[in-house]
């Protein structure tokens, strides 16, 4: 039997953690050449194939439904971008929590689950596969903000 409060534990650890890896994102240091990741990204971050991870292709597949249906996400804006960052459910069946940048969609998807505790999933373009589900993934959570706004003006209750 799950300890109801290790399990708490662990999804507030995962979600704090996502929050710092996109807050990383967002601020890099702005005297590191370009594109590098901050010490503390590229300490927790391990690169990984897509298809080599469900848990990954999970987030991929249901981050941007939950986006539009009004699930919590954040945003975090700095010189390095814009990243997002979304949860799946509380008490969920699945644990994962997804890093995406948004604006500029380039540097590293990051993909965070209970079972790593202090690490992440970093997903690698180093296959047609990937970079297709990447793409994928960019053009679904485009639509899924667009599809929330209007949720949101036809008067549906805002997101929490």
């Amino acid at each position: 039997m799950v300890d109801h409060d290790q399990w708490r534990a662990a999804e507030q650890r995962r979600r704090k953690l996502a929050e710092r890896l996109a807050w990383e994102l967002a601020h890099p240091d702005p005297d590191a050449r370009p594109n590098a990741l901050s010490d503390f990204v590229a300490a927790t971050a391990m690169q990984v194939h897509l298809t080599s991870t469900i848990d990954a292709q999970i987030a991929f597949d249901h981050a941007p439904r939950l986006i539009a249906l009004g699930a919590q996400f954040g945003c975090i804006e700095g010189h390095g971008g814009v990243i997002l960052f979304v949860h799946c459910p509380e008490g969920g069946m699945d644990d994962w929590s997804l890093v995406v940048p948004y604006e500029p969609f380039t540097g590293p998807v990051l993909v965070c689950v209970d079972e790593l505790k202090d690490h992440c999933m970093w997903i690698s373009e180093d296959d047609q596969r990937a970079r297709e589900a990447l793409s994928r993934l960019r053009t679904e959570i485009e639509l899924a903000l667009t599809t929330r706004e209007a949720l949101m003006d036809r008067g549906s209750p805002p997101p929490d």
